[in-house]
């Protein structure tokens, strides 16, 4: 029974290239890395970018997503953290998961925010 080790075939490169080296310049059952032993790379195939920069990128996340900043009562601001901790969450996904059960649970312009009637 005999054992080969090809330990750098179909190895990514350092820029992220498939890289398979040619057959005769290692010894049996080794291979060497594309880079040293002049084998051939191939450009690595994935998705294409959706956006031309880091700036386009960060200008779409804003545009579908928008930011409230809330002032709150150090106790209110305990009682998030503590609930935060205890799930191990974020207090920012405490606070978005709470506001998306208080607008799907209540009809707010109905009952109006202190349950005494309507807006």
């Amino acid at each position: 029974m005999s054992l080969s080790l090809d330990l750098f075939a179909g190895r990514e490169d350092a820029v992220g290239a498939v890289c398979t080296p040619p057959a005769d310049s290692a010894p049996a059952g080794l291979a060497t890395p594309a880079g040293l032993g002049g084998g051939e790379c191939s450009p690595r195939k994935g998705r294409k970018a959706r956006h031309a920069s880091d700036a386009r990128r960060v200008q779409a996340h804003r545009a579908a997503h928008a930011r409230l900043d809330v002032v709150v009562a150090p106790e209110l601001k305990a009682s998030i953290a503590s609930i935060a901790a205890e799930l191990g969450f974020k207090d920012a996904e405490v606070i978005r998961d709470m506001l998306k059960f208080a607008l799907t649970n209540r009809n707010w312009k109905q009952v109006g925010l202190t349950g005494r009637g309507a807006l």
